[in-house]
């Protein structure tokens, strides 16, 4: 009997590895979620009850999959929450949270101070939004709420073009250090470390760099930086003659632009008042590191192909 494709079939067949979750919902994730709708929905104002909202969201779930109800309890607020704590379907899940937080951005967002009083509202839109997404990468879970939807991590293009691949060629034994200190990148991220998570970033690629140099038996100077193993692998010939130009602008872009942020934001001493490293900085780090440790390692990997013709 032939399989048939569908889009179930590819994506259970999918063993990529990442660094996010997409298929478990921690517990304490789910007490937090209910948590922030609380503060950010608020009560009915005449009947001190919290059921309007939450009927809407409840009546559309059960409308878009065909089900009565999300449990047993009395009302939908009950039955909301119920499900959020204990729900055991993702899809499902998912679905209550974009509703809520579409209620809370498109409707109690447009509340002045009275309006967010009368429902004794205490996360405004804006904050309950941001809180939602802080407590989802802290969690290691893979989404994102943004521009009213519920949006996979792995969905946004740099993300699926570089971070994956990078993560399945660093599980070569060889490039376990390299490996170790990236995905170590990544948690300091998650955890909101940015100033370790530029360090590490930077860390795997020298780590990339430095398992090339050993593997092809280049030396390199004890203590080298990003910059002097770049030139090394450049004289040594790792790229093609075609590629010489073009990767001047990358040396260029790894010399101006990780090395900077490691050696501004991390890796010195920052002196009697701390230096905080910004979120969009460690999102750089992470991304250019990630973009050209897949650049250096295809590299490699050509030549080794080549040599065993």
């Amino acid at each position: 009997m032939p399989i048939v494709e569908l889009y179930s079939n590819r994506g259970a067949g999918d063993t990529q590895p990442d660094v996010w979750v997409y298929d478990q919902i921690p517990q304490r994730l789910r007490v937090q979620v209910r948590n922030i709708m609380r503060e950010a929905i608020g009560f009915e104002p005449h009947s001190g009850e919290r059921s309007d909202a939450y009927y809407s969201i409840e009546k559309t779930i059960c409308n878009e999959h065909g089900i009565l109800s999300l449990a047993i309890n009395q009302d939908s607020f009950a039955r909301v929450e119920e499900y959020i704590l204990t729900g055991g379907n993702l899809s499902i899940w998912l679905d209550i949270i974009t509703l809520a937080f579409r209620f809370i951005d498109r409707v109690f967002r447009k509340l002045d101070k009275g309006g967010r009083s009368a429902r004794k509202i205490t996360a405004p839109a804006d904050e309950a939004i941001s809180v939602l997404n802080e407590r989802f990468r802290r969690a290691g879970f893979g989404f994102e709420f943004r521009d009213e939807m519920i949006w996979r991590k792995d969905s946004e293009i740099i993300h699926q073009t570089v971070t994956i691949p990078v993560l399945a060629l660093l599980r070569d034994a060889r490039f376990a250090g390299a490996n170790d200190e990236f995905r170590r990148a990544h948690e300091h991220y998650k955890a909101g470390e940015f100033k370790d998570c530029a360090v590490d970033a930077l860390n795997a690629l020298e780590s990339t760099m430095k398992a090339i140099c050993d593997l092809r038996k280049w030396d390199y100077p004890k203590g080298a930086r990003a910059s002097d193993l770049i030139r090394i692998l450049r004289a040594q010939g790792l790229f093609p003659e075609f590629a010489d130009r073009s990767f001047d602008q990358l040396m260029a872009t790894i010399q101006s632009g990780l090395p900077l942020v490691r050696n501004e934001a991390g890796a010195h001493g920052q002196g009697s008042v701390p230096v905080e490293t910004l979120e969009y900085v460690a999102t750089y780090a992470l991304n250019l590191c990630a973009a050209k440790i897949k650049f250096l390692y295809d590299a490699f990997a050509a030549g080794e192909a080549h040599v065993k013709r």
